[in-house]
């Protein structure tokens, strides 16, 4: 009700197009403002709502939802999604064998179990990923580490992968990105920063704060 008062669309019962599900970035400035904290939530309470969610830690730099969750055996996630994507066998029901359930309407793709596997999340697969995951469930939330700069790939001859891609392929299909940031002095800062940041990565994006 606070976001129609506001005019902003509701992440959680926004209007979806096509039957597909939608996805909601969850991104902040470098540090720790409580991104995965925030995208836990904002899944839990969906669920909790009676709208089926899925978290997905696409963090190639800390990825820790699985560790928060008591999730913390090897089951695959991520990188066994992106894997199946590359290889074309990536549908709705292969993604739900993937991701595990964590309590009723709510399940998990864990991250990459160890972040110096960040190769393994190409841009393209991981883009298969998301499309599959709006046919798994109405909400899809993506939690995605703070960098967002590409010049990587700028120092090889020829297409390379990149550890930033997960961030900004998630952020530029996305139907609603949440930045996070802390409420002090440093915080604040690194937010308006982070947002021209961001901005400039993806272009027409408008991010809630």
């Amino acid at each position: 009700a606070a976001a129609q008062r506001a005019g902003t669309v509701d992440p959680v019962r926004g209007d979806r197009s096509e039957g597909l599900g939608r996805i909601v970035a969850v991104w902040g400035p470098p540090g720790a403002p409580g991104r995965t904290t925030v995208a836990i939530a904002l899944a839990d309470e969906a669920a909790r709502l009676g709208v089926p969610a899925l978290l997905v830690d696409a963090d190639t730099w800390a990825p820790s939802a699985a560790v928060v969750l008591g999730v913390v055996d090897d089951a695959p996630g991520l990188a066994s999604a992106c894997r199946r994507a590359s290889a074309g066998t990536l549908d709705a029901d292969a993604l739900a064998a993937l991701a595990r359930e964590v309590r009723p309407g709510l399940r998990l793709l864990a991250g990459i179990p160890r972040a110096g596997r960040w190769t393994e999340v190409r841009a393209a697969a991981l883009s298969d990923v998301l499309h599959a995951a709006r046919s798994l469930a109405p909400l899809v939330v993506v939690d995605v580490g703070a960098p967002l700069e590409s010049d990587e790939e700028l120092v090889f001859d020829t297409a390379a992968p990149r550890r930033n891609a997960a961030a900004l392929v998630t952020l530029e299909e996305a139907d609603r990105v949440l930045v996070v940031a802390s409420a002090d002095p440093l915080g604040l800062v690194r937010l308006v920063a982070g947002v021209a940041e961001l901005r400039d990565a993806v272009r027409g994006v408008e991010p809630a704060v």
